[in-house]
């Protein structure tokens, strides 16, 4: 998918970094809400397979903040947890990577991955200076999303080494596969003046919600 327009990659991708920050402010937990709804409505397929995916990992955080968070006791006769105030952050912070987590899935789903690896790149270049290594680290990005869009799920100890790139292979088709160069050539991979003023101005505005609401 070609890119063009306002939302440039880069620009999506610092969009997200923004929305990150403002996800923390007093109003993130609107945002989060306000943010799952709008997936749910229109692009729930994604945001619930991203969501299965990461189940566990959202049910593990959200026990740990609701049985370590000190405070007033919610049932007195059971003992001292949960908590009152173990119960509000544990729900705030799960509305905020439910909010995190919609981002993302908006960001997939209007942007392929070689747009993303354009924005990846784009963003990088200037913290590189003359150094090479963001287009080294792109183009193993790039081959990480091939193997996983194409390699089956590992069933074996074999194929998690392989999945790592630490098993050797002898198949000569592989051999030559893995040897072949190829020339990857991405759009928009730079960052123009536009990107620049309104990225800094996602950055500021989710900076100055974060910094100024508990003064509001």
């Amino acid at each position: 998918m070609e890119t063009s327009g306002l939302w440039t990659p880069a620009l999506k991708l610092v969009g997200l970094l923004a929305m990150a920050i403002a996800l923390q402010s007093p109003a993130g937990l609107v945002l989060g809400l306000a943010l799952t709804g709008w997936v749910l409505l229109y692009h729930h397929q994604r945001f619930l397979k991203l969501l299965r995916r990461l189940r566990l990992l959202l049910g593990v955080l959200f026990a740990v903040t609701l049985l370590m968070t000190p405070g007033a006791a919610l049932w007195p006769s059971w003992g001292l947890y949960p908590t009152h105030e173990g119960v509000t952050l544990a729900l705030a912070q799960l509305i905020r990577l439910l909010g995190m987590l919609a981002t993302v899935t908006m960001l997939l789903e209007g942007t392929d991955r070689r747009a993303l690896a354009a924005g990846c790149l784009a963003l990088l270049t200037p913290l590189a200076g003359r150094a090479q290594w963001p287009e080294r680290a792109v183009a193993r990005l790039l081959l990480v999303f091939d193997y996983l869009e194409t390699a089956p799920p590992p069933r074996n100890l074999q194929d998690v080494l392989a999945l790592a790139g630490m098993a050797q292979t002898t198949d000569p088709a592989e051999v030559c596969l893995l040897g072949a160069p190829e020339t990857i050539t991405l759009a928009d991979a730079r960052l123009t003046r536009q990107d620049w003023l309104l990225g800094a101005g996602l950055l500021l505005l989710s900076v100055g919600a974060f910094a100024l609401g508990p003064l509001i």
